[in-house]
């Protein structure tokens, strides 16, 4: 911080390092590195492999690092030839050996930035990756974040930390942030989707744009980093306040027996004043969830609340269990309980056409169903099977069910019950006539498009169709009986 403080930036000399920093980047002869090879690292390795002379990727996950290195991809989104020619031609490495980001032109920085206990921001990952570089760093160096965080991250922590290294930011190196705009599933050239840049300095900012000028077919630069920080809150934000709203809309809906997937639809036809969300089971991913806790709790940090954000996380959060109290009802209008009856659930990931099930919550509906007695199975074409570790929010997590009437008794008997709670792995069962017609009810969770919605229509007898995937025509003339959110 003593650095920061002794005159600004800008009166700083400009390193001749900078200038042959911003010499490589111009003619693309740079290597970059990006720490984090997950779903937003490993897209934007493969593009920068393809446009400079060799793309470094750093990972704590050794299995990872080999996977990679072999040509697999991990990420259905990332087409594994084009992995495999990239790593051929060694134009793409990954490493768990982080000395090595010393031979890194520029550096990105693609690690999680979870909650932690009481919904509070985690930037562990990020204090270790800026850890890990300022013990590499030289002169002459790009340092990018691309981990959503809340305002002033860039500053008041990214450089601090690389500046134990002795060197100054803006002289001897130069930092920038550049949110991630990954939306996995989307048919969408990550190319295509603009560029958000905003640096330290002006000089920084020029430099990351030159960075992502050549993988990027539009950038558009900010005033600040802090700037560039708060268009990815505000972008979900505005997502998670709108699903909250159209939720609560659709809850309305119902109470008054008006199909809200017409009205919708109807209100989409208005050219001007009007964008269309969809109600669903809950918000999940690793975005919409988490994103606006960072600024609310900057909010809080600034001594105000905000009152959309909460509302809407209310709402959201009370959407799964609303979809049970649905399934349930539909069950006791067909003469059945929720206490072990058969659910067939469609679709365990967080939205359609992905594999991604991180805070889906179709587990959060499936572990309620189980408390509440059901016998749970499931169908998705993208998650073969759905493990415990998926579960990362914390009232989801597993617990071990013990029965009543043995809770102030002897244990030393019966093995407790799991059944009621998802603790065990799941394993995706085939969607055909047998256990469509074996469910007492199918609940459509996730509309993947390559699901056989008709066949559900044909041999189910109950549909909760959470999704509004079932035209209301067709449901009409179905023999099963469907209850749309």
């Amino acid at each position: 911080m003593g650095k920061r403080a002794a005159g600004p930036r800008a009166s700083k000399s400009l390193s001749i390092h900078v200038d042959e920093l911003v010499r490589r980047l111009s003619t693309r002869t740079a290597t970059v590195g990006i720490i984090g090879l997950g779903y937003v690292g490993l897209p934007l390795a493969v593009e920068f492999a393809a446009e400079f002379p060799k793309a470094l990727g750093f990972d704590i996950d050794a299995e990872r690092v080999v996977l990679l290195n072999a040509g697999r991809s991990h990420i259905r989104d990332v087409p594994e030839e084009r992995v495999a020619s990239l790593v051929t031609a060694g134009r793409l490495e990954c490493s768990g050996d982080f000395t090595r980001l010393a031979e890194c032109d520029a550096v990105v920085i693609c690690v999680p930035t979870p909650l932690g206990i009481g919904n509070l921001p985690d930037l562990t990952c990020i204090f270790d990756a800026a850890e890990q570089i300022a013990g590499a760093l030289r002169p002459g160096q790009l340092v990018v974040l691309e981990s959503t965080t809340y305002p002033g991250t860039t500053e008041e922590i990214l450089v601090p930390i690389l500046e134990r290294s002795n060197l100054a930011a803006d002289r001897d190196f130069l930092v920038a942030f550049s949110p991630e705009r990954i939306d996995p599933g989307r048919d969408l050239p990550l190319r295509r989707i603009p560029k958000i840049i905003g640096g330290c300095s002006k000089r920084s900012a020029d430099a990351a744009r030159l960075l992502y000028g050549a993988i990027f077919e539009e950038t558009h630069v900010v005033s600040s980093a802090r700037a560039a920080e708060t268009v990815k809150l505000l972008e979900n934000t505005f997502r998670l306040v709108n699903i909250g709203f159209i939720n609560e809309f659709a809850r309305l809906c119902r109470q008054l027996n008006i199909d809200s997937g017409e009205v919708i639809a109807a209100a989409s036809t208005k050219p001007f004043g009007f964008m269309p969300f969809q109600p669903g089971p809950g918000v999940g991913g690793h975005c919409i969830p988490l994103d606006p806790h960072y600024l609310a709790w900057e909010s809080k940090r600034q001594g105000f609340t905000s009152r959309f954000i909460e509302l809407a996380e209310d709402v959201n959060a009370q959407m799964p269990g609303y979809v049970v109290e649905l399934i349930a009802g539909a069950l006791n209008e067909a003469r059945k309980s929720l206490r072990d009856a058969h659910i067939l659930v469609i679709g365990v990931a967080y939205k359609k056409n992905i594999d991604d099930t991180r805070r889906s919550p179709a587990i959060a509906v499936i572990d309620r169903l189980r408390m509440r007695g059901a016998v749970v199975s499931y169908h998705d074409p993208y998650v073969a099977e759905l493990h415990g570790r998926h579960n990362d929010w914390p009232e989801w997590r597993p617990r071990v069910f013990v029965p009543y009437e043995r809770r102030a008794g002897d244990r030393s008997g019966e093995a407790p019950s799991l059944r009621r709670r998802r603790v065990d792995t799941l394993t995706s069962v085939p969607l055909d006539p047998v256990h469509l017609a074996r469910a007492d009810c199918v609940v459509i969770l996730a509309d993947h498009e390559v699901v056989d919605y008709q066949a559900i229509l044909d041999h189910a007898s109950l549909i909760v169709d959470t999704r509004q995937v079932i035209p209301h025509e067709k449901a009409v003339a179905s023999s099963a009986k469907v209850y749309a959110l």
